[in-house]
């Protein structure tokens, strides 16, 4: 019994190979079910750890390394094909801002494991979070109606084009290991908490009605400005 926490944190792992091998042969549903399902290993395994009497030291370790997989490496690959792709960033340059995105990754989790007690909010942007940010996006604008007008940027249109998606991927660097509170989705805290929680779900679930994988990114984006708001009085 002790051993299931650490096998579902190495299917987390598993999941994370496999997201990157669905982004190398663009395949959008593949890579969603892969990323869904290492988040929901990533989460399992820690209610197991509690469930079998607590956390180990290699436990920790492990999770941050599957993390570093699933979600930092993954992240990477999918920034450097959204800017080799649809922003006409020059290879080894996209690869060199995705795996940028990804040493942020690394660093965030390094920290993490350094700290003694966690909070149930996070500081910076999760890994998870981040990983969906960017599968969001490059599922978007997969799709072949707008791939028809992405492709036709030309001139100071795609010069526009190609510096908004090299800024957000520096902002995906930088938010990770920002200072700013991020809004998780326990249970737990006092009233502005759960409303803020709420929000974050209704958004979602009226926005994917109208921009489909894009609404995931979108969500994310707003959650350091709604988390803001209901983590105030814990400011």
């Amino acid at each position: 019994m002790k051993h299931i926490p650490n096998l579902l944190t190495l299917a987390n792992a598993i999941c994370g190979m496999m997201a990157i091998y669905f982004i190398v042969n663009a395949n959008n549903t593949g890579l969603a079910i892969a990323l869904i399902a290492a988040a929901l290993f990533d989460m399992l395994d820690g209610w197991a750890a509690r469930k079998v009497g607590g956390s180990s030291e290699l436990g920790k370790q492990l999770d941050s390394l599957a993390d570093a997989i699933s979600f930092g490496a993954t992240s990477g690959f999918l920034w450097s094909s959204i800017l080799a792709d649809y922003a006409k960033v020059p290879q080894p340059w996209a690869m060199l801002v995705g795996a940028s995105v990804t040493a942020a990754s690394v660093y965030r989790l390094g920290v993490f494991n350094l700290r003694e007690s966690v909070a149930i909010d996070f500081v910076g942007m999760p890994t998870p979070a981040n990983a969906l940010f960017a599968l969001g996006l490059w599922s978007w604008m997969g799709r072949w109606d707008n791939w028809e007008w992405i492709m036709a940027l030309e001139g100071s249109q795609l010069l526009i084009w190609h510096i908004a998606l090299v800024s957000i991927a520096f902002y995906a660097i930088y938010w990770q290991n920002a200072s700013f509170q991020v809004l998780s989705l326990k249970g737990g805290g006092d009233t502005r908490r759960k409303i803020g929680q709420y929000t974050l779900v209704g958004i979602l679930a009226v926005m994917i009605l109208f921009f489909g994988a894009l609404s995931i990114s979108i969500v994310v984006f707003l959650l350091p400005i709604i988390s803001a708001f209901a983590l105030k009085s814990k400011a």
